[in-house]
């Protein structure tokens, strides 16, 4: 039996998000620790279901409803609030002001505008503004004043909800009748549809990299609807995704680690939280990191130890609040990197189809896979199999420098099936290389990791999804 006394931690969340999160086995990992987890009654007083160490919760539901005037949900919060108030000793994960900031995109937008990321170059805002109205000269010369240029890509306001993941392309003055006010329009930056999405839990973070849009230029095209969500999930299949017939690959390097710190360190501070993610694509001229969207509490399906990982936050801070310290400054930790499931190949078609996670056969020229792609990812794209290409591939870990301390394998929920996560290294443009590294006899001076080449396949036998083209006049 533990030898402490047992802490009583409430939790709340929607039925939504409780389908999604096993609370029985959060409830099991609290206990070895010592804490008794407890589902809040929303609407009982807290008082009367009290004490509490620690609150841990998602009630952006309840905040977003509470701004647009609903009684029930202004009370709740109200409620909730006054209980936070009168008990400075419980620890709130996270406290709802700050939650509110992060549901308001041009406010959050704003204070990452304000923070000590401000005046930087290689890390930044977009240029975006605020639109109100449908009047087309009056957007256009909101634009201008901040330096807003096409293409854009037109955000809701609310950065909660689905109806939040519902965007508009934009690429030219007249596609401004399209905007859907109250909007955030923000200039869209050519990223090589790579998207980064930092899981942020207290100080530690993972790294998953997604799919996302293709490059644009401002033009005559008509404005494209989509949804962000469709599109840049890890099975995301779109012609929206893939690069342009002319764009032969897309040379990219492994996310800057140091880079990534400063992010989270900086977005810690200055919005409060603890438990949020960021999007962050990397500018394909200038190598410049943008930060594109926040969001509250997010989802963590990739990160497999997250209860583990919540229960420790939970612990350290009430163990900070009983003595009457604060919390240090942020020191950010790298947990994990997820790579896309793309491959970067320096020419021909990639398919799944014969791959196992074992052998690939191609007649007398059968190999072993990558180990990064297991069978159960594997998805029907037609085109040659990989072992049939002419280009030589080495296995990735055999091309990959080590990085003792960088990453944690026990923090990856893939580990056991991908033997590990990729590590992370910083962007090297004087590297002269279109592909992976082939040579094996790379010296002790020559350790730099080679770039990836990436040019997406799916959508040329997968149906696209999650976007339309208005052909309105």
């Amino acid at each position: 039996m533990n030898s402490f006394p047992i802490k009583r931690v409430g939790y709340w969340w929607s039925e939504k998000k409780s389908r999604k999160f096993n609370v029985g086995e959060f409830a099991s990992v609290c206990r070895a620790s010592g804490l008794e987890l407890v589902k809040i009654d929303l609407a009982r007083s807290l008082e009367e279901q009290g004490p509490f160490a620690a609150i841990v919760h998602k009630l952006s539901d309840a905040i977003a409803k509470a701004a647009k005037g609903d009684e029930e949900s202004k009370a709740v919060c109200e409620a909730f609030q006054e209980y936070s108030n009168n008990h400075p000793d419980v620890v709130i994960i996270d406290p709802l002001p700050n939650v509110g900031n992060l549901l308001d995109r041009y406010r959050q937008y704003k204070l990452v505008d304000e923070s000590e990321l401000r005046g930087r170059k290689d890390i930044f805002i977009p240029a975006f503004v605020e639109l109100t109205t449908q009047n087309v000269s009056e957007n256009l010369s909101k634009m201008k004043a901040a330096g807003v240029e096409f293409p854009i890509v037109c955000k809701p306001i609310s950065a909660h909800g689905s109806s939040a993941h519902q965007m508009s392309l934009i690429f030219n003055e007249e596609g401004l009748k399209d905007v859907s006010p109250p909007c955030v329009a923000q200039k869209f930056i050519n990223h090589n549809a790579i998207l980064y999405k930092l899981f942020i839990i207290g100080n530690q973070y993972f790294i998953i990299e997604r799919p996302s849009l293709k490059n644009f230029s401002a033009g005559d095209q008509k404005t494209i609807f989509f949804d962000s969500d469709k599109i840049s999930k890890p099975h995301s299949a779109s012609a929206l995704t893939e690069l342009d017939d002319n764009e032969e690959c897309a040379v990219i390097g492994w996310p800057d680690k140091e880079k990534m710190d400063c992010i989270v360190r900086a977005l810690r501070d200055c919005l409060g939280l603890n438990l949020f993610g960021v999007d962050v694509i990397v500018d394909n001229v200038t190598g410049h990191y943008a930060i594109v969207d926040m969001n509250i509490f997010p989802g963590y399906d990739e990160v497999g130890n997250f209860f583990q990982l919540l229960c420790d936050l939970i612990l350290k801070k009430i163990s900070l609040k009983l003595a009457g310290l604060k919390e240090e400054l942020c020191e950010p930790k790298l947990a994990c990197y997820f790579p896309t499931l793309s491959i970067g190949i320096k020419s021909g078609k990639f398919s799944f189809d014969h791959v196992n996670s074992v052998q690939c056969s191609a007649g007398e020229h059968s190999k072993e896979v990558i180990p990064y792609f297991p069978k159960c990812f594997c998805c029907p794209i037609s085109g040659s199999c990989y072992n049939s290409l002419n280009s030589k591939v080495q296995k990735i870990p055999q091309m990959m420098p080590s990085y003792e301390n960088l990453l944690q394998p026990q923090n990856c929920s893939y580990n056991q099936m991908n033997n590990g996560p990729l590590p992370l290294h910083s962007h090297d443009y004087t590297q002269d290389d279109s592909g992976i590294e082939t040579s094996d006899s790379c010296d002790e001076k020559k350790k730099e990791i080679p770039f990836r080449t990436i040019k997406r396949q799916h959508s040329r036998t997968y149906p696209s999804f999650g976007f339309s083209v208005n052909e309105s006049g």
